[in-house]
């Protein structure tokens, strides 16, 4: 138990000298509150049916590219499809959506079929 000690006080100093502090207190209240305003402009657009999939998106990236259709006026939900995660939107809407997804980023402009 008192080895155990020794290990935590010896990383605790390591990490106050490599300025762990000064990181941890530069990712608080500013980028935090910076996060949270962002997330309070992007408003649900009306829900609609949602029969187009758009696949190719990384499962990490999937609630990210919700957000960006979300912020252009396109309803999409994620999901699970049979070659991964999904993105799910209005068939009607789904050319526009796949090519606001490329533009940012989110999937490669071609094969979008199961």
């Amino acid at each position: 138990e008192g080895n155990l000690k020794e290990i935590i006080k010896e990383e605790y100093e390591k990490a106050k000298k490599a300025k762990l502090d000064e990181i941890l207190s530069g990712l608080t209240k500013e980028s935090k509150k910076t996060a949270v305003e962002e997330e309070k402009e992007i408003k649900q657009p009306p829900k609609e049916v949602v029969t187009g999939s758009i696949s190719g998106i990384d499962i990490m990236d999937l609630e990210e590219a919700v957000k960006v259709l979300w912020k252009e006026g396109i309803y999409a939900e994620s999901g699970m499809g049979c070659t991964g995660p999904i993105v799910l939107v209005n068939e009607e809407k789904l050319d526009k959506a796949v090519s606001v997804l490329a533009k940012e980023g989110f999937i490669a402009k071609e094969g979008n079929a199961c």
